[in-house]
């Protein structure tokens, strides 16, 4: 065997030994997300770091601990006009995804009713969104011949065969003057959990939004206690 293929073939195992996440972000996507027109000012967003959104900006010197309510918006789903997705599974989906931030986001400040003076009003959207195939993806998963196939691909196309996938923009601003304080662009899509054999259609556009929510959250909390948003 030449050192090429054994090569290869040490880069597909690793992919397969390492396949215990339920969602991850393909490398393209600091590149290829597209601009939906949701943002107030894309023109902020900076590449991010190792886990952090694909794009991001945090605007300085915000006193973040002068608020003290979070207004949550109805998520917003954004499709291209070739998209198969009908109105009751966008219903199902947004209504996902804003549950799940409001789970998460109530850990950091109370979730209020009206957007005002010291308060963050958070706005975030659905894009790109794709389903996966439930049997193939149960058997890409579970079977390891399978596994080792699909690995293969993701060398190639950085993103497994059968798997969902979904793209979310997001951001804060001050309730009160309206002033951008952070927005983020990424995109998810299935990983090779155990986790994920046997889900449903939308599993891991679900675990992706899962992810999102608890990161929001997360880097909430560490603006408010005075670190890095990182």
């Amino acid at each position: 065997m030449s050192r090429k293929s054994i090569s290869s073939l040490l880069a597909v195992m690793s992919l397969v030994a390492c396949g215990n996440v339920t969602t991850q972000q393909p490398v393209a996507d600091v590149q290829k997300t597209a601009r939906s027109g949701f943002l107030t000012d894309p023109s902020l967003l900076q590449p991010g770091k190792e886990g952090e959104a694909a794009l991001r900006y945090i605007r300085p010197n915000v006193d973040w601990n002068s608020y003290t309510g979070i207004f949550l918006e109805p998520v917003v789903f954004i499709s291209d006009p070739s998209s198969k997705i009908d109105a009751t599974e966008q219903q199902v989906l947004t209504s996902y995804y804003y549950n799940v931030l409001k789970t998460h986001l109530a850990t950091v400040l109370p979730i209020v009713d009206h957007q005002g003076p010291h308060t963050l009003v958070v706005r975030a959207a659905l894009t790109d969104v794709k389903g996966d195939t439930p049997g193939l993806r149960t058997i890409s998963v579970v079977v390891p011949q399978a596994r080792l196939l699909n690995a293969a691909q993701s060398l190639a196309t950085d993103t497994y065969a059968f798997v969902g996938s979904a793209k979310s923009e997001g951001e804060i601003t001050d309730g009160g003057t309206g002033q951008i304080l952070a927005e983020g662009v990424d995109g998810r899509s299935g990983g090779m959990s155990m986790q994920n054999a046997g889900e449903g259609k939308w599993g891991d556009a679900e675990h992706a939004m899962d992810y999102w929510a608890e990161l929001t959250a997360k880097r909430l909390r560490q603006v408010k206690s005075g670190g890095p948003a990182s």
